[in-house]
């Protein structure tokens, strides 16, 4: 399998007293956002030996994990992108990591074992074989040498996982510029609780309201995640607590979407950082969408598959 694009894209990213991985890509330098939380100086390490120091963020998708670094337009060669088309079960990929009983990083071999929709616009890859715990941020390499998407490791349950986010979610931040300070990567990660709510919770409500507070959810989460990217975490709050004042106020006919949102008001408002309070509501949020898509597809035909709770780890 060709991967010497991607192996002249790797970038080694040096913290104060650790390391992480990234890769090159149309100029930018990508990696997953919880490796690089909370660092604030970071120096680039490339692949032909030039060393450069991070001055800011180009682009941030705290949703998704991600964020592009800003060092300038690079000129080193970046990867070859996989398209927006998921990998298929099975495919063959490679990830870049330590091998520990090897005691040095090389490429090893794995596969897709599953593409897993989580809902709310978020799909990933579980990708299967003996893989270096420490990929995350790495590019995850198809057969054909292009890269399918960015490993991460995950917690799950009482073992680590490794997953893949597809391209076609990076793809959008490497067009963006917004010259964020690098201090932005300093906010405390956020300890998520999303509720785990049984499909039961949603007995008795209309399918098309539903629908409609699944799209009002969604629409809140466009406007609020990126004014939460940007620093202006009051805005994302209020928007989140107003769209779900909205829908308990419209949405009678869902009385569980009602029932969760009060929930997820309450909760919030018993915090005291508006940090933390608008990540309680992106918690009930993105609880009620994942059932919303279970329940919808249960009424469908299709059998219902709960998603196991990940945590991203460093």
């Amino acid at each position: 399998m060709a991967r010497t694009d991607a192996a002249a894209a790797l970038v080694l990213l040096e913290f104060e007293s650790s390391y992480g991985l990234g890769f090159v890509a149309q100029g930018r330098i990508v990696t997953c956002l919880h490796v690089v939380q909370g660092e604030k100086q970071i120096l680039a390490h490339l692949a032909d030996g030039r060393a450069i120091s991070v001055r800011g963020v180009a682009a941030v998708d705290a949703q998704r994990n991600l964020v592009v670094l800003d060092v300038g337009l690079l000129d080193t060669l970046g990867v070859r992108p996989g398209g927006d088309r998921l990998a298929d079960e099975g495919d063959e990929v490679k990830v870049f990591g330590m091998v520990a009983e090897e005691g040095h990083a090389r490429w090893v071999d794995g596969t897709v074992g599953a593409v897993q929709v989580l809902g709310g616009g978020l799909s990933l890859y579980r990708l299967a074989g003996d893989l270096p715990p420490d990929a995350s941020g790495g590019p995850v390499v198809g057969e054909d040498g292009a890269v399918i998407g960015i490993a991460m490791a995950t917690q799950v349950d009482e073992s680590v996982e490794m997953v893949a986010l597809p391209w076609k979610f990076i793809a959008p931040l490497l067009l963006q510029n917004k010259e964020l300070a690098l201090s932005i990567l300093s906010r405390k990660a956020p300890k998520r609780d999303v509720p785990q709510h049984a499909i039961a919770l949603l007995d008795g409500s209309a399918v098309e309201g539903l629908e409609a507070a699944s799209k009002a959810i969604s629409g809140a989460i466009r406007v609020g995640a990126p004014a939460y990217n940007e620093g202006n975490v009051s805005r994302c709050y209020d928007v989140y607590a107003d769209a779900a004042r909205a829908l308990i106020a419209s949405r009678g006919d869902c009385p569980g979407v009602q029932a969760a949102l009060r929930a997820g008001l309450v909760r919030a408002e018993s915090l005291d950082d508006v940090d933390e309070q608008a990540w309680a509501m992106r918690d009930a949020f993105d609880g009620l969408l994942s059932v919303i898509d279970r329940f919808i597809a249960a009424r469908s035909g299709v059998p219902e598959q709960f998603p196991k709770r990940t945590t991203y780890l460093n």
